[in-house]
């Protein structure tokens, strides 16, 4: 079954998904009121080992159905840039996920600050973790606009 741009569009730009694929990100709740749109915030806890903390996104692109980016952190000294791309093409709907770490206040910053000699090796490390997770993710995202699309109830 070949998936419309507006399926996966309406799973990709919905930030609440985004904890049922994810082994780090636990929750995600909803700081702006009402739908979901540009400069609209949300908030996520994150878990990685015995470390949680909370970090404050805001939807910094909302290009509806192509392009879905929010970003970590203060907007003028971010943690990172993510990014959902949906392309509709002739053989149905590419979704690609995008990250640009952005140097910001992170654990990962805080790491390479208590080993700055293991820079290089902790910035490798943590892209292979987050190259398998996005892989996940996209795959999660893809699954759930397919049984969406099954189910013929629409999307939540």
């Amino acid at each position: 079954m070949q998936l419309s741009i507006e399926f996966l569009w309406a799973v990709a730009a919905n930030p609440l998904h985004l904890p049922e694929f994810s082994s780090e990100l636990q929750a995600v709740r909803l700081v702006t009121p009402g739908p979901v749109g540009l400069e609209s915030r949300f908030e996520g806890d994150q878990l990685r080992g015995d470390r949680r903390w909370t970090t404050t996104s805001t939807i910094t692109k909302f290009d509806e159905p192509f392009c879905f980016e929010w970003t970590v952190g203060d907007l003028s000294d971010p943690v990172s840039r993510w990014s959902f791309l949906l392309d509709e093409n002739s053989e149905g709907t590419t979704l690609s996920h995008k990250v640009v770490l952005c140097g910001g206040p992170s654990p990962l910053s805080d790491r390479i600050a208590q080993f700055p000699g293991e820079a290089e090796a902790l910035v490798q490390e943590r892209l292979v973790v987050l190259r398998e997770r996005m892989s996940v993710t996209l795959a999660g995202l893809v699954g759930l606009a397919r049984e969406l699309g099954e189910e013929g109830s629409g999307l939540r």
